[in-house]
């Protein structure tokens, strides 16, 4: 968060846009990933969540239709930065991406446990599944298994 209001405190300041950097690192990260991530999240987390759970996955009509969103969403962000008025302005936005990354990165691995976490993870989301398909077997007539 410091970060963040750092880069808010010095668009102020100079009129820049270094906020546009958080935001693109933000939304593209859950564009790219969260969406590859709904299913394994929904078989770890089972049989606690509800079908249709977690919906902080589910980007609706915008995922639907992924590949024409993502290029709408890179052209809005390519014309905010066309606003900006120097080339020391948009190479401002473009460091506070990799910031941003640099950020995402040291949170995930900021507790030293991200090996066992995973595994752990894998382990959830390998029963979840195990369970999802015996679920499915039961619910199936004799004569179809």
């Amino acid at each position: 968060m410091d970060a963040i209001q750092v880069a808010a405190a010095r668009d102020e300041a100079d009129g820049g846009a270094r906020l546009l950097g958080h935001a693109y690192c933000r939304y593209f990260a859950d564009l790219m990933g969260g969406q590859f991530l709904a299913m394994p999240t929904r078989y770890a987390l089972a049989p606690a969540v509800l079908e249709g759970t977690p919906r902080h996955y589910d980007f609706g009509t915008f995922g639907a239709r992924r590949k024409e969103s993502i290029e709408q969403l890179y052209t809005a962000f390519n014309e905010a930065g066309e606003v900006l008025r120097t080339e020391a302005a948009r190479q401002a936005v473009v460091q506070e991406v990799l910031l941003a990354y640099a950020h995402n990165v040291q949170v995930y691995t900021e507790e030293g446990a991200i090996w066992s976490g995973a595994a752990r993870g894998v382990a959830n989301m390998v029963g979840g599944f195990a369970r999802e398909k015996l679920q499915y077997l039961r619910r199936r007539p004799p004569s179809e298994i």
